[in-house]
């Protein structure tokens, strides 16, 4: 069978494929990685397949349907979010009058509200639910639909629920092919950046879901990984698929570890199988801002290349962070991005405004506060509630949602627009981080990009 996975077209520097779906204020964008790893276990089973990243490549809808067209697909795979449902829907259906393929949509949101999507759509009538590689599978190869776990269908005017499809299992998961190859066959590497990392990069999982999995605002935890404890594959096809970039994209500078959290455990083993198959590569992660990343730990990461942690801090208020299920401390942050600069690991900042318990004081507080920790970027962002979430819950049941958005009796969703800007600006701009980076000649060339889109945003 011949399949089409889709990124719809949408807004400009729109990217759907992360946590939450947004326009980038770091002109940063994703890789479609779940779509990818999709389609490598499509090709995998013997089916032959096209990748189209429609924001990253800047198509325009007149451009997917002239390459859907000339591909003529038997099934159309389509990512979607909420903020672009209906242009993601739109697209689909137009693919499906031009071609007659059949569709199934995926993506977190699909896990959210599947009824409210699918009476949105006239010609699509399938989507996935939770992690769609097996999923979209059976549904490719002509498994009767009513067979598919995980899968939501009409069959006429009646929407149907399968049984849930359980998470992927480490066996499935080391099963997977290698994602890197498909971004290598499929998409031009160039054209991703992210503000933290050395260009070009590249992303890949090493397990799937989250090994904290209780913030209260995190997307895939409560949509695509919902229920699921984190799982990892084989750290062995991990420490194959390094040294496949090495050869066969020696142009990639720094691969990014997009697990949800790499968790000290999972962090060692990596690093120690890095050093002792003597790769090397430089590599980032995701992590959490507590003690057990001390400094033997952080010691063996630096050594076995990794350059970068990506760290939520989020808040420097101890109510916001009780309240968000963070389960860290102000203080335990502190610490550790000390013992990160210690060792020489740079660090990528990330804090959300507007959080349950955020006032205009709490903001200038986080502020202050973030000025002051030894850190290398800094992004600050506005939380998006997600039906399903707590997040959304909570400001559901507090009456604090306006058009979708956090929105407080003291502090509006305009107000919080305005003082994440006011945040950017405080701290990208500010002297002694400029100073600090003016120490770092290799990183020059990485925070002048970023700058060049982050500071007009800023000053909006």
């Amino acid at each position: 069978m011949k399949v089409l996975l889709l990124n719809p077209p949408f807004i400009p520097e729109f990217i759907r494929s992360s946590r939450w779906a947004a326009a980038s204020v770091s002109g940063s964008n994703w890789y479609p990685i779940y779509l990818a790893y999709c389609g490598g276990n499509l090709e995998k089973n013997g089916h032959e397949i096209k990748l189209i990243d429609g924001p990253v490549d800047k198509l325009s809808h007149e451009d997917v349907l002239r390459i859907a067209e000339k591909f003529s697909p038997d099934i159309c795979v389509i990512y979607v979010s909420t903020v672009s449902l209906d242009n993601d829907i739109s697209i689909g259906e137009k693919i499906i009058e031009l071609t007659g393929c059949h569709a199934v949509l995926v993506g977190p949101w699909c896990s959210i509200d599947p009824d409210s999507i699918l009476k949105k759509c006239n010609k699509i009538n399938s989507l996935a639910i939770g992690e769609f590689d097996y999923t979209v599978l059976e549904f490719v190869e002509g498994v009767s639909k009513n067979k598919i776990a995980g899968l939501v269908w009409k069959n006429g005017n009646e929407i149907i629920h399968n049984s849930p499809r359980k998470p992927l299992t480490s066996n499935e998961i080391s099963e997977l092919p290698f994602v890197t190859d498909v971004y290598k066959r499929h998409l031009n590497i160039y054209n991703y950046y992210q503000a933290p990392h050395l260009h070009p990069f590249v992303d890949l999982f090493t397990g799937r879901g989250c090994s904290w999995g209780k913030c209260t605002f995190c997307l895939w935890p409560h949509t695509i990984n919902k229920g699921a404890n984190y799982r990892v594959g084989d750290i062995n096809k991990t420490i194959d698929e390094l040294t496949f970039i090495k050869k066969e994209l020696p142009f990639v500078k720094e691969v990014f570890i997009q697990d949800d959290t790499l968790p000290p455990g999972r962090a060692k083993e990596l690093s120690e199988n890095i050093i002792e198959n003597d790769i090397d590569i430089a590599w980032s992660c995701y992590v959490r801002a507590e003690a057990r990343y001390d400094l033997d730990l952080l010691t063996i990461m630096k050594k076995s290349g990794c350059r970068c942690l990506h760290v939520g801090y989020e808040s420097s208020s101890s109510e916001i962070l009780k309240n968000i299920r963070k389960g860290i401390t102000a203080t335990d942050a502190e610490k550790f991005a000390k013992r990160t600069n210690k060792i020489g690991l740079l660090n990528h900042a990330d804090f959300i405004i507007g959080l349950p318990g955020e006032t205009v004081e709490s903001i200038k507080e986080t502020v202050e506060w973030a000025k002051k920790l030894p850190v290398d970027s800094y992004q600050f962002t506005i939380p998006k509630p997600y039906p399903n979430t707590p997040l959304y819950d909570y400001l559901e049941y507090n009456r604090c949602l306006k058009d979708g958005w956090a929105n407080y009796p003291n502090l509006s969703s305009e107000d919080i627009q305005k003082w994440t800007r006011w945040a950017l600006r405080q701290t990208n701009m500010n002297p002694k981080f400029l100073l600090r980076m003016l120490g770092k000649p290799t990183e020059w060339r990485r925070l002048a990009r970023s700058a060049r889109h982050v500071i007009p945003k800023s000053l909006r």
